[in-house]
């Protein structure tokens, strides 16, 4: 009875107010946050749920109680009535105004109208990855009242932050604030922005310290012996295990290069060059060790090589110098029995200190080793003070 006296005569498509040419209809509106369902780096994906609740007066829904056994609320459909066509501006897919028709709407004596609507909201959402997989996120939904001009509708808000009391945390993400606004012009409209950051220890425990461990296994490629044959293919399999690890990455990220390329993709760049460096000296430093000891070592390598591997005289390896000692021109004297004093400056006995090629192999490797030490350290230190630091 109540609801058909009130829809007699009622045209759902004309907007409350009395006075059209003096007055605006003031639209309240907030949104509560139930849940970050996804967002998607590749498509620029945002989706979140929630509840809109939207209310208003409408001069022509108000009656009297005592008229009806004092029934103060009563329920319309929401075709049966006049509501702002609200519509997502930056929607994902297709543009369609909220709400659905079956949708029951409060009405209470006083003509005021509160509509509470479920939503999905699946916006346009670009990422930036720059400090992926520690990245922060910040997405924005507008709410426009479609056909309405600010001459006509004025949105309000009743706080500057979106209501997250009934919030589900998502596993992946973060929620860090939340914030609301309605604006008038050029054109009204609710303005909702949401901040959150990525859990990042699944990615550091499956990407990040899987590389960095390599990085620094790839070091021990110089402490292989030479006569192993194995330290080429040691390189090459962790510089192969280190760009699929790159392309990995590289597929869970947008394929753009604004606002930035992720800096875990320079890190992963960096290790490649440090992988392919190491190879080289590996190769340099087989063709020290393979060199034939009759070849004589050049006397500032041999004047580096004494200062690198610390060696006194008497200290090197006697396998790396001539077993036999050599006697030119010599003055042999009994000194005992079967005991032979040769007396000669010309004497090379095998505690000498005599540099081979072998000796500079040993050194080069040492020198490499140190200085790409110091350059993995440096680079992923600096990555994860940047990344998690930021």
């Amino acid at each position: 009875m109540l609801n058909a006296d009130l829809l007699n005569g009622y045209n759902p498509t004309v907007h409350p107010g009395l006075n059209y040419s003096e007055q605006l209809l003031n639209i309240n509106v907030d949104f509560s946050l139930r849940k970050i369902q996804t967002f998607d780096e590749l498509t620029s994906t945002f989706t979140i749920i929630g509840v809109l609740y939207v209310a208003w007066f409408d001069e022509r829904l108000h009656w009297t109680p005592s008229s009806y056994n004092n029934l103060m609320v009563t329920h319309f459909k929401q075709k049966e009535i006049w509501t702002p066509p609200f519509l997502l501006a930056n929607s994902h897919d297709d543009i369609a105004f909220i709400g659905n028709d079956e949708l029951h709407i409060s009405v209470t004596y006083t003509g005021k109208v509160r509509w509470d609507i479920p939503v999905k909201f699946m916006s346009l959402c670009d990422a930036d990855v720059t400090y992926y997989p520690s990245e922060k996120q910040s997405c924005g939904l507008t709410l426009l009242p479609w056909g309405y001009s600010s001459n006509l509708v004025q949105l309000n808000t009743t706080g500057s932050t979106l209501d997250t009391a009934k919030y589900e945390e998502n596993s992946i993400w973060t929620l860090v604030s939340t914030y609301q606004q309605s604006n008038q012009s050029p054109n009204p409209g609710f303005l909702m922005t949401v901040t959150f950051k990525r859990k990042p220890m699944f990615f550091v425990m499956n990407f990040i310290l899987p590389t960095i461990f390599m990085c620094f296994i790839n070091l021990f490629v110089f402490a292989l012996p030479a006569e192993s044959g194995e330290r080429i293919g040691f390189s090459i399999t962790v510089l192969l295990a280190i760009a699929v690890f790159l392309s990995i990455v590289s597929s869970n990220l947008p394929q753009s290069s604004s606002p930035q390329i992720a800096l875990l993709c320079y890190l992963l760049v960096v290790h490649i060059i440090l992988s392919l460096m190491m190879m080289v000296c590996v190769i340099l430093g087989l063709q020290f060790y393979f060199r034939s000891d009759e070849e004589q070592v050049p006397g500032y390598i041999s004047k580096l090589t004494r200062i690198i591997n610390n060696k006194t005289c008497g200290n090197l390896k006697t396998s790396d110098v001539s077993p036999e000692p050599q006697i030119t021109d010599s003055v042999m004297t009994k000194a005992g029995p079967n005991v032979v004093e040769v007396v000669n400056d010309d004497f090379v006995s095998p505690t000498d200190d005599v540099v081979t090629w072998k000796h500079v192999c040993n050194a080069f490797d040492k020198v490499c080793f140190a200085v790409f030490m110091v350059t993995a350290i440096v680079c992923n230190v600096t990555f994860l003070v940047v990344i998690f630091g930021s």
